[in-house]
């Protein structure tokens, strides 16, 4: 995960002390380290002088900067400046962590989260294998692996099965561990003739259903849903409930639909989606999946922003997808056949037995911590409820704790 470093620090008489060759000398061996280090991809963002008219300035003269590509490195860094003798010469104190979006960090000041130390890296590539079937007379891709109960990872939007490629291996030591590309995503094929409301929830549904039928799931059938995934894994538990052994949701569409029970970051893009503007934007500039940057916590990786993309890199209806998801969301009073699936839905919830985990994002987003779709989560029967951090991307932002969840949660199911 990518780390920000920031140095604050004034002379020391030592410094002072030493002759002008000495200073010399023993900034050259430091730029030499330094170097090295940009050879592993520590990048050097600035250095300069703590200007005198800075608003509450801090009381150090200098500053320097740098974007560090992982924790490991970090830490390996930040040794060097101790070994090369920096600390006699130079009072310092230093600023680093996680690199975070402005939404993301601002989030964990509205819900006073302290500082915490940083869990294990985040692998920006997936090393899975993909398989693929002909499915409805197109292809639909998946990963497969490991060997047991299925778990079947379903993404949402503008998502692929690589949302799920750093929680997968918390499962799949002991369970197989499924993860779709839905019809029109990933490597999964796209529609011919596609035109507005071509990848309805209808479609969807019909393609995954048609696909797991194909791949031998038996009757004990856990479901992980994200996003509209996770209403497409509610909608197959409704369909063959007495095939499934539990199901595992974060940041499902589920009512109320209220346009004030959705994030502010939500609401104005999501209007402008509506509008022939937004749609043109959607298809032609790839407008919802940059979007999508604000409402995740952690900076992705450029190999994560790549990989996300890759399917949605041809502009007009090879993007389709990602504008009749939005476009099938019901705000206000909307109705529409997707709001009476929806709310379908979540009677369901409220009533079935079925074990239930509920990955619940801190803050989250559209399901956020005081708000009401929270509220209505928190009584359905046999729920379990584990906390990962993360806005509305909580596979991408905290995959560790969603992986650390789950695992334990498939432990007693």
């Amino acid at each position: 995960m990518q780390q920000i470093f920031v140095e604050l620090y004034n002379y020391r008489p030592e410094w002072s002390g030493l002759s002008i060759a000495e200073r010399e000398a023993f900034v050259g061996a430091l730029a030499g380290a330094l170097g090295r280090f940009r050879d592993q991809g520590v990048e050097i963002v600035a250095y300069g002088v703590n200007d005198l008219d800075t608003d509450r300035r801090a009381p150090y003269d200098f500053f320097c900067v740098y974007r560090v590509p992982d924790v490991r490195l970090q830490r390996v860094f930040e040794a060097q400046i101790t070994d090369s003798g920096w600390y006699r010469y130079f009072e310092q104190v230093n600023i680093s962590g996680a690199a975070l979006s402005p939404a993301g960090s601002l989030m964990k000041n509205v819900m006073l989260q302290p500082a915490v130390r940083q869990g294990e890296p985040i692998a920006a590539a997936q090393a899975y294998q993909k398989q693929q079937a002909i499915v409805l007379g197109h292809t639909m891709s998946y990963i497969d692996v490991g060997h047991g109960r299925p778990v079947v990872f379903l993404h949402g939007d503008i998502m692929s099965s690589f949302l799920w490629h750093n929680v997968i291996p918390y499962v799949s030591a002991g369970f197989r561990a499924i993860a779709v590309d839905l019809i029109g995503a990933g490597d999964s094929g796209k529609i011919p003739g596609s035109g507005e409301g071509t990848y309805s929830f209808g479609l969807h549904a019909k393609y995954l259903g048609a696909l797991l039928d194909t791949l031998d799931l038996g009757d004990e059938v856990i479901l992980v849903g994200h996003d509209w995934g996770a209403n497409l894994a509610f909608d197959w538990a409704i369909k063959n409930e007495g095939r499934v052994r539990g199901i595992a949701f974060t940041e499902a569409l589920l009512p109320p639909f209220d346009w004030s029970d959705w994030p502010l970051l939500v609401r104005e893009p999501f209007k402008y989606m509506r509008s022939p503007e937004g749609g043109r934007d959607v298809l032609d500039n790839n407008y919802f999946l940059h979007a999508a940057r604000d409402n995740l916590m952690r900076v992705l990786e450029p190999a994560e922003w790549a990989e996300i993309e890759r399917p949605y890199a041809q502009p007009g209806e090879d993007r389709r997808p990602t504008l009749d998801w939005p476009r099938s969301v019901p705000f206000g009073d909307d109705d529409t056949p997707v709001r009476a699936v929806l709310e379908h839905q979540a009677a369901w919830l409220a009533n079935s037995t079925v074990p239930k985990l509920h990955l619940a994002g801190v803050p989250g987003g559209i399901e956020a911590v005081g708000g009401r779709r929270r509220d209505t989560i928190a009584t359905f029967p046999n729920l379990t409820v584990g906390e990962v951090a993360g806005l509305h991307w909580t596979p991408l932002d905290d995959p560790h704790a969603v992986g650390e969840a789950l695992a334990a949660w498939l432990a007693v199911v």
